[in-house]
């Protein structure tokens, strides 16, 4: 009887420990599995999915963008009416921007030959004109598109002359791709155009004044051109790179929209014009029923004397070219379009 007992006692022994085995076995599994849930999770967290990585990067992007916008805003010389803060090229534009809304009839637009074409201050002072030469250095059509459209939502124009020269220039498409995208983007983030202007904002710069008469500065450098003539009649064709084709014709059609005439017109260069190009444009005036003005072909007309008219040797002209010019533009002007005399205001 007591063997028997005894053999109980030790079966039960056994038996309870065995369940602790199992219960240890037990606990040292769910330990197990907790850890490696723990370092599954870490390897998660280590190496995010693709879908993760992508919001990240869309994030960063945005959040930048932003804060693009936000400096473009703080230094934006055209909403200070800060012409003087910004490279040489972009004053002319930058100034007309900050003009007083519906204070020009006539707007003067294009490149470095538009700002030598016509005397804001002849037209003014002569006729009571009110006029502003919208020009920058080496502008390209994408930018002539873009500021144009700034520039009309505050000025109502009756007409616009358009220097053909930003239309013609010599360039590649290449060159006009990478150009556009450059335009496009300080469009979007003016930061990019004025980034230059901290060093002013900061004093650690002194601004030049900006002193130019609406848009136009007086050149009374004289450098002759004495190069051969350059206008011998041709009926070749310049091929108008495409990219400036295509904005030209924006232009184009948001001028019909705002009902605004425009006036092609080519400003005295024996450096950048040709017969061939001239030919272009007239055939895209006629196209679309645009007046089209070539002082190339008025030379004798307008008393154009490359000996004391030009600054650069034939590149544009001086002040004493552009009052020629101006004047035939003037006395256009008058015959054509009803204009307002603003003289006695």
């Amino acid at each position: 009887m007591q063997d028997s007992k005894e053999k109980s006692i030790k079966e039960n022994e056994t038996d309870l420990k065995k369940d602790a085995n199992i219960d240890a076995d037990k606990n040292t599994n769910k330990d197990a599995n907790i850890d490696a849930d723990k370092d599954t999770n870490k390897e998660v967290k280590k190496h995010p999915t693709k879908i993760g990585r992508w919001i990240e990067i869309f994030a960063f992007i945005f959040l930048f963008a932003v804060l693009l916008k936000v400096i473009s805003y703080a230094i934006d010389p055209i909403r200070l009416n800060q012409p003087e803060m910004v490279v040489a090229r972009d004053r002319h534009i930058v100034a007309a921007l900050a003009e007083e809304p519906n204070s020009s009839d006539v707007l003067v637009v294009g490149d470095s030959e538009a700002m030598v074409l016509v005397s804001t201050k002849i037209l003014m002072d002569e006729a009571g004109i009110s006029s502003y030469n919208c020009n920058q250095l080496g502008q390209r059509t994408s930018e002539t598109y873009f500021f144009l459209s700034k520039l009309l939502e505050k000025q109502n124009p009756k007409v616009m002359i358009l220097e053909t020269n930003v239309i013609t220039q010599d360039t590649t498409f290449n060159t006009e791709v990478h150009l556009t995208y450059n335009a496009t983007m300080q469009e979007v983030f003016p930061i990019m155009r004025y980034h230059s202007n901290w060093r002013r904002k900061f004093g650690l710069e002194e601004p030049p004044e900006y002193n130019a008469y609406r848009g136009f500065e007086e050149i009374y450098v004289v450098d002759p051109y004495s190069g051969e003539e350059y206008m011998t009649a041709t009926e070749d064709r310049y091929k108008v790179n495409p990219i400036a084709m295509y904005y030209l014709d924006e232009v184009r059609k948001l001028c019909e929209e705002k009902g605004i005439q425009i006036i092609l017109v080519t400003s005295p260069s024996a450096i950048n014009f040709n017969y061939s190009k001239h030919n272009t444009m007239q055939d895209y005036a006629d196209k679309y029923g645009l007046e089209y003005i070539d002082f190339n072909l008025l030379q004798d007309e307008i008393g154009l004397d490359w000996s004391n008219d030009t600054g650069d040797a034939g590149d544009h002209i001086n002040v004493y070219g552009t009052e020629k010019t101006t004047r035939y533009l003037m006395n256009y002007l008058n015959e054509n379009y009803d204009l307002p005399d603003h003289r006695e205001e």
